[in-house]
């Protein structure tokens, strides 16, 4: 009887050690692949057909929530957005910090090195720009507890008239995606 006992306590720690494991993994899949929306930009052809110009519609995202559109012509082959990340230690995001980030450009970019040293290029700036506060944090940044990088990225992808996509911050950085 006592052995019937042990071996049902010891089926049932094993059962909840199981479910438990499941869940802490779970969690770690949903904090290490999460991705928020934060801006969604669409191209377009622009009126006079230049082959290397074309117009960007800019729409940030807060809380899901759209913003106000601008739309802006860029010069270049590629658009690019960029921004300043706060990135917390990975035990910090797994118990429910988010990194903190600011879109703070969109630029063009070509794909020839020769292009990009010669031709115009096109460069806006976003929610004010670097400011005081990230310059500190990323002057600092290493010695604040628990603050395991401060950073500049960026992420570019070609200028497709016609194509939207969606900007998204995850814990490493800005991505940019096709949205359908």
């Amino acid at each position: 009887m006592i052995r019937l006992r042990t071996f049902f306590w010891i089926v049932a720690c094993a059962i909840a050690l199981g479910a438990l494991g499941l869940l802490l993994g779970l969690r770690s899949y949903q904090v290490f692949t999460q991705e928020e929306l934060v801006a969604v930009v669409r191209c377009q052809a622009p009126s006079n057909r230049s082959t290397d110009e074309f117009l960007l519609e800019f729409t940030p995202v807060t809380d899901g929530i759209r913003g106000s559109s601008r739309k802006l012509p860029i010069r270049g082959d590629q658009w690019m957005v960029g921004g300043d990340i706060l990135k917390w230690h990975p035990w910090l995001n797994w118990i429910g910090f988010k990194n903190c980030h600011k879109l703070t450009r969109i630029n063009s970019r070509y794909l020839k090195i020769e292009a990009e040293r010669e031709r115009p290029k096109s460069a806006y700036e976003l929610n004010g720009g670097t400011s005081p506060l990230w310059l500190f944090l990323y002057r600092f940044g290493r010695c604040i507890p628990f603050v395991e990088a401060v950073y500049g990225n960026a992420s570019y992808t070609m200028a497709q008239p016609g194509s939207q996509w969606g900007v998204y911050v995850t814990l490493s950085g800005y991505l940019v995606k096709p949205l359908r």
